[in-house]
């Protein structure tokens, strides 16, 4: 049984975790777009602070813990999924084939019509690469 987990993020690794306890056999993937660790969007205030480091947003601190569970991460964003033929289209046009698909993909900040919101040095706080542009433009004093 193939399971193919869109999303990364805390549902995701737990969906993960889970299906591997109750199916030791089972393969899985797990497919997110960014280009870092599946991490907890609550801690990147404290990352902001100074109290963590970019690890401490880690879901899991263990690096080979995925590859220990036999959970093929893939970093990439999906174009499209075709349910009736269970495969989804990856953005570079890699096919994956599912036995099972969980959608886990989260949710976005919404961006409200503030005059100036789109204007350079205005940023969301929702993710590691915000957080990234945020710290390289914060100043103190």
């Amino acid at each position: 049984m193939r399971h193919v987990i869109l999303g990364n993020g805390p549902a995701g690794v737990i969906a993960a975790e889970t299906i591997r306890e109750r199916s030791p056999s089972a393969e899985i993937v797990m497919i997110g777009a960014e280009d870092s660790p599946p991490y907890s969007r609550m801690a990147i205030p404290y990352l902001l602070m100074g109290n963590i480091g970019e690890q401490g947003t880690y879901l899991r601190k263990d690096p080979q813990h995925f590859a220990r569970l036999q959970v093929q991460s893939i970093q990439a964003r999906v174009d499209s999924v075709n349910c009736n033929a269970k495969e989804l289209i990856l953005h570079d046009g890699k096919k994956i084939t599912f036995d099972k698909l969980l959608i886990a993909t989260g949710s976005l900040p919404v961006r409200p019509p503030i005059p100036g919101i789109d204007l350079p040095g205005v940023h969301s706080c929702w993710t590691l690469e915000d957080a990234r542009a945020i710290t390289a433009l914060a100043k103190p004093g």
